[in-house]
């Protein structure tokens, strides 16, 4: 900083003194002189040698202060450069951020998705599972109902075959029965009871006529008890076949059958009252 000094006072010196030495060159207008004392005069030394120094320190300062911009200026580039790169790495990471939680959200919706579907795919399946063992056991219920009735028709028509079978051999037996019963004459000793006891019963109608020869159905249970009677065949008149009916209705209980093979529910007997 003393250099600079020293510099600045020597120039300022060179300048004074080419200024007076134009003035003394310079004629000015005459005026009346007037006598002045001689005064002595001082004069200022100058160094070029430290002209130049002082000067090439000038330059030198001014370059260093231009390098001193130059570099602030180039520090002040890098460092806007480094804050946009720094802005920009900064969008970028922000851009890369966003989309990456994009990805993931993307991912996550699909896996979601995925996994919804598998869950409907399975529930499906199930749901088909279910509905193909529910028509399977159906058809094996309704298979095994159908056995069953068959079943149960085969054993109905089994206990009909043996019904119809026992009834044909109650007959057959009932019959052989009868027959060794009328061969034995029990039959007709039975009729001829029947025929006693409606004939004690009867009360004829003035219109009743000698010869009188009719069929009536009686209708009775094993006791003898009549529960119907109706003249089938007659020679008689109206009257004649109302009083047969009636007395056979009077004559109830009938005689029962002297053999029990020989009972009939509906039996036809013959009325002949005059023999």
């Amino acid at each position: 900083m003393q250099h600079y000094n020293g510099a600045v006072v020597w120039s300022l010196a060179l300048h004074v003194a080419i200024f007076v030495g134009l003035a003394v060159g310079i004629e000015l207008p005459e005026r009346p002189r007037v006598a002045v004392a001689a005064a002595p005069i001082q004069g200022v030394i100058i160094d070029s040698a430290a002209v130049r120094r002082d000067q090439a320190a000038r330059d030198a300062a001014a370059r260093q202060e231009r390098q001193r911009q130059q570099r602030q200026e180039q520090q002040r580039r890098e460092a806007a450069e480094q804050q946009k790169l720094a802005e920009q790495r900064e969008q970028q990471r922000v851009a890369d951020a966003a989309r990456a939680r994009e990805q993931a959200a993307e991912q996550e919706r699909d896996r979601a998705a995925a996994a919804k579907r598998e869950q409907e795919r399975q529930a499906q399946v199930a749901r088909e599972q279910r509905e193909r063992e529910a028509r399977e056991k159906a058809e094996r219920d309704a298979a095994a109902k159908r056995e069953r009735e068959a079943a149960a028709v085969r054993e109905r028509a089994a206990a009909e075959q043996r019904r119809r079978e026992a009834e044909l051999q109650a007959a057959i037996d009932l019959d052989r029965e009868r027959t060794d019963a009328a061969a034995a004459g029990l039959l007709d000793l039975y009729k001829a009871a029947l025929e006693d006891a409606i004939r004690d019963a009867w009360n004829p109608p003035a219109t009743a006529r000698p010869g009188v020869d009719c069929v009536v159905e009686v209708v009775q249970v094993p006791t003898g008890d009549v529960i119907g009677a109706r003249v089938t065949s007659c020679n008689g008149d109206d009257a004649v076949r109302r009083s047969i009916e009636q007395a056979v209705r009077d004559a109830s209980p009938l005689p029962t059958a002297p053999d029990p093979t020989l009972f009939e529910r509906v039996v036809n007997v013959r009325f002949k009252p005059d023999q």
